[in-house]
Formats: structure tokens, sequence, C-alpha cells
């Protein structure tokens, strides 16, 4: 079997980094190594993860200043000995069976991306979690189905099926031979992991996913999911238009309609963020994202989409207050048609 590169990214993790580390150290595929790549922390996360090198030698630690999320699984990529590389997140964790069982499935269906399903969990629930799976007899393996895509299959996944899922590089494990040159894009603050993933994809890769919910992401004031504003509201937003112009250019119309959709919803939704804050101090921002709007919707897809929603993205900036009584009804609407 490979050698598996575990890359963390650590940014004043110190509340979770050991929890992390400690689930890498304690799976039952023995034949890996941690790289902790430090971004400039400037709390105990380094001397924590000093710690637990002197008792593992498998951890490795790299530092650099301060230059974001990208740059540090970037760094963690070209420094990785392993055939395989796999991404964990300094406050996420995974149960002890997971990178053995990935690198089994990858192994044996020629894939070249292996990925499970996630789950949300606050401190107290990941806590609890760890627990019961560190007691299972042997760490025992859970009985879950693997399901298997070549090239297009992968591509239909991204697009249409698993997006969510891929949207986020946590919880990936993919052969260092399918990155090649592929880096994250550092000059993207928000949706790098997607764009790294499409570009992946791209690439023609076959894949092994597992719906069973092995990652376990926490969930906390300072994490991603949980920052507030438009920040959160615009997450994926430029990443979302270089996917719909890169797929309508390749004539893929189906594929960029969906990310065309998600850019037109992500711009109407920080528009309704933006309106719950003093337009005095939010004026500059507010002006840019009209333009982004009016630009929107001159672009070829924008009128494709579905009349309603449209009619919804015009009275978001034109009309405010039917906006709101109109949101709140497609809101309703949707309830009902999901019970």
């Amino acid at each position: 079997m490979k050698k598996i590169s575990v890359i963390i990214p650590m940014y004043n993790a110190e509340n979770y980094i050991r929890q992390c580390l400690r689930s890498v150290a304690d799976q039952t595929y023995r034949d890996v190594e941690m790289l902790v790549v430090d971004d400039g922390s400037v709390d105990k996360g380094a001397a924590i993860c000093g710690e637990l090198a002197e008792a593992d030698g498998r951890i490795r630690m790299l530092r650099q200043e301060n230059q974001g999320v990208s740059a540090a699984r970037n760094r963690g990529i070209e420094a990785a000995a392993g055939e395989y590389v796999f991404f964990l997140d300094s406050d996420d964790a995974i149960p002890p069976f997971l990178l053995e069982e990935m690198l089994r499935q990858a192994e044996e269906n020629h894939a070249q991306l292996a990925f499970c399903g996630y789950r949300k969990l606050d401190s107290g629930q990941l806590d609890a979690v760890l627990r019961e799976a560190a007691r299972a007899p042997g760490n025992h393996l859970p009985q879950a189905e693997w399901l298997r895509a070549d090239q297009a299959g992968t591509a239909e996944w991204f697009h249409v099926k698993y997006t969510d899922i891929l949207s986020g590089i946590g919880g990936k494990l993919i052969l260092r031979e399918a990155i090649g040159d592929l880096r994250f894009d550092r000059g993207l603050t928000n949706g790098e992991d997607t764009w790294f993933l499409y570009q992946l994809v791209r690439g023609q890769v076959r894949s092994v996913y597992c719906p069973a919910e092995w990652y376990y992401y926490r969930e906390h004031p300072e994490s991603v999911t949980n920052s507030a504003g438009t920040a959160r509201e615009m997450r994926y937003f430029a990443c979302a238009r270089r996917i719909r112009d890169s797929e309508y250019e390749s004539g893929h119309t189906e594929h960029a309609m969906r990310w065309e959709i998600l850019a037109v919803d992500q711009i109407r939704r920080s528009w309704a963020a933006r309106k719950s804050k003093d337009a005095a101090k939010d004026g500059k921002a507010r002006r840019e994202l009209r333009k982004t709007a009016a630009a929107e919707r001159r672009h070829p897809l924008f009128r494709r989409i579905c009349f309603s929603d449209r009619v919804l993205f015009a009275c978001c900036f034109t009309c405010y207050p039917i906006y709101a009584i109109l949101n709140q009804i497609a809101l309703i609407l949707v309830n009902k048609r999901s019970r």
C-alpha cells in the first residue's frame, strides 16, 4: 500500500489542533505523515504540535508568514512525500478507520479521488463521536456502500449530484500524481477549494464516494461557514462565475446554468444582507454590488434562469420591500413542496 501525506493548514488553532492530530495519529493505517503548515499563528498551536511531534515522528511542522490557507495548502502539497495526499482542516477530525478504507477503495478501483460525506458537529458532539469511535472493537469499520464513477461520472457528481460535498477540500484523498502542478489559487479569498477541485475534475479523474458521514466538521464561532455578513453570502461567488464561464465556453451549457443560478442567488442574498447594515458606512460596498448585479443581468445565461427568479433578482435591487414579500412567499412554497 501507499504512503499518505495528511496536509493540515493551521492558523491560531490551539484549541483544536491536538484533537485533530490525535485523530490522524490513531488511524489504523500507519504509513502516514502529518504535515502541519503553520500559517503565521500567534497562539500556542505551534508549541502543541512540537510537543506531539516529540512523541510521534510522523508529524512534520512547516512554518511560514501569514499568507492564507491556499498558500499553506500549496506548501503542504510541495512538501508531501506520499503517493496520496489527504486534506484535513486543523479544527476538524476523522475516525480511526477512514484513511485505511479510503486508500483501499481508491487502489481497488483505480480511482484518483476518494471522498465521503461529512457531519457538522459542535465541540461537545465531536468529542463524543470520537470517544465512541475509539471504543469500537478494533476500530471496527461500519458497513457502508461505496459508489464509483469514471471521468464523465465524476464531472456529473461535481456539477449536479454531489456539488455540496465537492465544494470543500476537507476529507478528500487525492493521488499526488493526479494533482501534478495544480495548486490552490491564492487570488481567491473564498471558494478556492471548489476551484481546485473543479480543475482536478476537469483533468479527468475517476472517483469513489461513500455517503457515510465520516469527515467530522467542527462548527464554532471562528469557522468559515459561521462567519458573518456578506463574506458568508458571497463565499463562492467569484469561483461560481469562473466555473460558469469555463463550462459555458466549453459548450457545457447545462452545467454552466447551475453555477449561474448559484452566482445570481449569492448576489441577491448578499444585497439582502447589506440592507440590514448602516448605508452610510457601507455605501461603497453597495455601489460595487449594484455594478456586479448589473453585469450579471447582461450575461447570456441570465436570460435562461426561470422567470420567477429573474423577477426576484430585479425586485431585490429596485424595490426591496416588494422583494421581501415575494421572497417570503417563495420560501413558504418551497417548504410546502419539501414536506
